[in-house]
């Protein structure tokens, strides 16, 4: 036998014996879970290895139990199991008191000691009236008294009352008619122009020994300081318990300390340092809005100024009634 025919006799011998080498079948479903033919209405459970005849320990302990069955009675893997429910806090359980402190509609609650804080911003205007018997209130008319600032509240617990700080300023301007008498001043200096005209607005200085001069107005500009009382008539001053107006009503004084301006007709102004104190009442009437109470009504305050304007042989102190209307906003 030739070397050719006993090749081609090994390569058909190999080619016939391929068609009885098969690779291994890939594991299914049914041979690691098994069919099942009792049904949960045979009172037998398709997960009891034992109600089907089946020994538990022919499971593989790596295979993770199923999650179900399908029509067919073939149990199947879900896959893996839902994430548990967020925790909720049962009802009737109290949250943390870091969540829960207490708060007011507008901010984080009153703060305070024996009671909540408070404070309010004011404009107040009206008119000044000069009284008592110094030159000034001799012949100074009527004028203006205009005041702006703020006041803080400590309340009570209950809100029915305040005491009050107050800071503040105003200004008092008056005039005088064309009847007035003459006050006579000292060693008065007066700044004249040069006798020869001059290229430059060169001034002189002259000192009189004594002068008859009569005012024209005054000028009076003021910081104020000053404590006082308030009182809640018709319930309580929280913004989130008023249900419509409110009536306060209050007292205060305190001291201002300042700078004047007083014009004379025949020479020039004089200004200089000036200091007082006043004593007031006001009424006022409330409406809470959102986070905050406006405020609207009067004040009568009277005023006492010491100042050194007409020198220390004239009574040159000023005294005045004031009659002022007040709004604001208080929170």
């Amino acid at each position: 036998m030739s070397l050719k025919r006993i090749g081609l006799s090994v390569l058909v011998a190999a080619i016939c014996g391929l068609s009885e080498l098969r690779a291994q079948y890939p594991v299914q479903e049914s041979d690691i879970f098994p069919r099942y033919t009792a049904s949960p209405s045979d009172g037998a459970s398709p997960y009891n290895p034992q109600a089907s005849g089946q020994n538990s320990s022919d499971i593989p302990s790596f295979v993770p139990a199923p999650a179900g069955v399908d029509s067919a009675g073939i149990a199947q893997n879900e896959g893996s199991p839902p994430a548990p429910p967020p925790t909720l806090i049962p009802l009737g359980q109290p949250a943390s008191p870091y969540l829960t402190y207490p708060r007011s509609p507008c901010c984080c609650g009153p703060a305070g000691a024996n009671g909540p804080l408070g404070g309010e911003l004011f404009a107040r205007s009206g008119i000044a009236f000069p009284i008592g018997s110094g030159i000034f209130n001799q012949y100074l008319h009527a004028g203006w008294d205009i005041e702006g600032g703020g006041r803080l509240f400590l309340f009570n617990p209950q809100q029915t009352a305040a005491w009050t700080g107050t800071l503040g300023i105003s200004n008092v301007n008056l005039q005088t008619g064309r009847a007035n008498q003459p006050v006579t001043l000292y060693r008065v200096p007066v700044h004249t122009a040069p006798p020869t005209p001059s290229p430059f607005p060169i001034t002189e200085t002259v000192v009189i020994p004594s002068l008859d001069v009569t005012v024209n107005s005054l000028n009076m500009t003021f910081v104020n300081m000053g404590a006082g009382r308030e009182w809640w008539l018709w319930g309580s001053a929280d913004p989130g318990a008023q249900t419509g107006w409110n009536w306060r009503v209050g007292i205060d004084g305190g001291g201002r300390w300042g700078s004047a301006r007083v014009d004379f007709n025949e020479i020039q102004q004089h200004t200089g340092v000036v200091g007082g104190m006043y004593a007031a009442i006001d009424s006022d009437l409330e409406h809470a809005f959102r986070c905050g109470v406006f405020f609207v009504g009067v004040r009568f305050e009277y005023n006492y100024i010491w100042t050194h304007l007409l020198q220390d042989q004239n009574n040159g102190d000023f005294q005045s009634l004031s009659l002022l209307f007040s709004t604001g906003v208080r929170f």
